[in-house]
């Protein structure tokens, strides 16, 4: 059977659970992010609006340029030297036997629709060794995501940025993979 677990890495990983959800904060759980800038902070937030991350020491990748980040509120540093560990995303596909996977991608839409866009979000993301960020807003603007060789465990690990376009709360934005495997 196949399961895909995503996960907030830090410390040590924090699973998100189905109910969960990624939390892109100013410098604190639940703090604002200015309009126009990215998230100081990245958090796993519980259904009942708990910070379930609390003792992870979250990871999180700001978006600087096309090509630049900021790690846990480092200097700037390239994209494409980021290693697996500081990426905040881990998403592990998993199968009882072994499968290749392909034809991967991830995306932000508005939780509703997968064409469309998350609202009032832009939305980055790179793929760990990636040279430049993706706006992936909606599946037709989708990151391709590298085809894994034969296994029983596939692991993508990803950087994600995002920024409010207004004030207020953003609900209309999710998160996405999706894959092919045989």
């Amino acid at each position: 059977m196949a399961t895909f677990t995503w996960y907030l890495q830090g410390t040590t990983a924090t699973t998100v659970d189905a109910t969960d959800i990624y939390q892109f904060a100013g410098s604190t759980f639940g703090s604002a992010i200015t309009v126009g800038a990215y998230n100081d902070s990245t958090h796993v937030e519980s259904s009942t609006g708990t910070n379930v991350s609390t003792g992870n020491a979250p990871k999180n990748s700001k978006y600087l340029t096309s090509s630049t980040v900021s790690i846990n509120g480092g200097a700037s540093e390239a994209l494409s030297g980021v290693t697996t560990a500081n990426c905040p995303v881990k998403i592990n596909f998993s199968h009882g036997t072994s499968v290749i996977t392909y034809d991967a991608v991830f995306y932000s839409y508005d939780g509703t629709t997968t064409a469309a866009s998350p609202t009032g979000v832009t939305f980055y993301c790179a793929e760990q060794s990636n040279a430049s960020w993706t706006n992936a807003e909606g599946s037709a603007s989708a990151m391709a995501l590298a085809n894994n060789t034969t296994a029983t465990s596939h692991d993508f690990f990803i950087l994600a940025s995002a920024s409010p376009e207004s004030v207020g709360l953003k609900t209309a934005f999710k998160l996405r993979i999706e894959l092919t495997y045989s």
